[in-house]
């Protein structure tokens, strides 16, 4: 009976793609505006985007969903495996 390990190079490789989009996310949400403007052919400067768009609470906030989305896939693999364990027992 093979014991079989948590994939933390899975989990951490989901958690930076969830990370990536969160950013995508945010940057659009707090840019819209500036996009809208851009648009229409008023295009404002890069600092003007960077300022508005990462903020120190945006930063928190992704760092913040980062660690709760590492998490929830270690406990649910976590999880997996005590159920998988507990059906082999039972076999």
């Amino acid at each position: 009976m093979e014991v079989e390990k948590i994939n933390y190079g899975k989990i951490a490789i989901n958690t930076f793609i969830r990370v990536l989009l969160m950013i995508v996310i945010i940057f659009t949400l707090n840019s819209w505006p500036s996009i809208k403007a851009s648009l229409s052919g008023h295009i404002p400067s890069f600092s003007y985007w960077l300022d508005h768009s990462f903020k120190p609470s945006n930063i928190i906030l992704i760092v913040g969903f980062g660690a709760y989305f590492f998490y929830k896939d270690l406990s649910d693999q976590k999880e997996a495996l005590k159920k998988q364990q507990e059906l082999n027992e039972n076999q």
